[in-house]
């Protein structure tokens, strides 16, 4: 366990935002909780979870105790012919361990590749791309109460996983810490490549489907998240900064047939899935700054930091898109990354 006091948070967002929190904390151990709560001051101050901040955007500093998860093993819990089990510390880097798992040849998190943060704001976040989510391969999540530092596990079921949601990130907010992950993966001979993004199938055209594997998967998403998304390290950003939208079939009509040439995506309850992106860029937005936060040359959807911005700035941004799309469209954009 490892305390710093006023602390910046500068290395812990993608945006790179420099705020200050009070006091920055490493939780590794479910001991660590209870020792951390018999100091007075310490337990009286309010708690925040973070993980790498790939899907934050600082207002303001924090007054408080920011808590991170230090827990970084994996191990494997159970195996059959077909399937391995591993439970993995939510402190690991996400992309790291998704390249642990093709690297063993496992199938099941290679669309998942190169999507910043940590194991444990997959399950909070219900991180997906390119066909996929989290909640497809994710058993079990195990968590510490960050009042009592008791273990409370949580099986698929029970997480409430929703798009980009979680119980985690809604009824538990900053009350409970994920320490350990359960992923169900597949082994080579029996698992299969998802192939349902069609950028993605593009790509792997030339090679015979029954010569894919998790590892060539994994290159071909590594490339085409290279080519169509900023590098954070370049210019912050946290990816995808607002939710694709859904609009019901009545005003999806309305809608088609003022813009036809409108991309979209029915849903099986008949509802459609607008790309957010289109919008923000037939709104004019794309490429366009304000102070030092853009909006990414590569990808609408993503705002940027071009360096030395402040989260108001972006959150000004956010919200000119926002009043925009709103004006031409009529459909409200709701940001994915939480704004603190």
């Amino acid at each position: 366990m490892h305390i710093q006091a006023n602390q910046s948070l500068q290395p812990y967002n993608t945006f790179h935002i420099d705020v200050k929190t009070q006091y920055l904390v490493e939780i590794s151990n479910q001991s660590d909780i209870p020792i951390l709560r018999s100091d007075i001051k310490l337990a009286s101050l309010p708690w925040f979870v973070l993980g790498d901040g790939s899907n934050v955007l600082f207002t303001h500093d924090i007054q408080g105790i920011t808590v991170r998860c230090g827990y970084r093993k994996i191990r494997v819990m159970k195996e059959d012919n077909e399937s391995v089990w591993l439970s993995v510390g939510a402190g690991i880097s996400w992309h790291e361990f998704v390249r642990h798992t093709v690297e063993n040849g496992y199938w099941g998190l290679e669309n998942l590749a190169l999507i910043p943060g940590t194991v444990g704001a997959a399950p909070v976040q219900n991180i997906g791309a390119y066909g996929a989510e989290a909640r497809d391969t994710i058993t079990r999540v195990q968590t510490l109460n960050l009042m009592t530092g008791e273990r409370q596990e949580f099986r698929n079921a029970d997480c409430q996983f929703g798009y980009r949601t979680s119980i985690f990130k809604q009824t538990y907010r900053n009350q409970l810490l994920v320490h350990r992950v359960t992923f169900k993966l597949k082994k080579l001979p029996f698992g299969h490549p998802d192939l349902t993004y069609e950028p993605l199938q593009a790509a792997l055209s030339d090679i015979p489907k029954e010569a894919l594997t998790p590892q060539k998967i994994f290159d071909a998403v590594v490339d085409i998240r290279k080519q169509r998304l900023p590098d954070p390290n370049v210019y912050g950003n946290a990816g995808s900064f607002f939710k694709n939208p859904i609009v019901s079939a009545e005003y999806f009509e309305r809608l088609i047939e003022k813009f036809p040439q409108m991309p979209h995506h029915q849903l099986l309850d008949h509802t459609y899935k607008i790309p957010a992106g289109w919008l923000i860029e037939q709104a004019g937005w794309k490429g366009k700054r304000h102070g030092q936060a853009a909006v990414s040359e590569q990808h609408a959807l993503v705002l940027i930091n071009l360096g030395g911005a402040t989260g108001e700035e972006i959150l000004e941004l956010a919200h000119m898109i926002q009043e925009d799309v709103n004006q031409k469209f009529g459909i409200y954009l709701e940001p994915e990354v939480t704004i603190i």
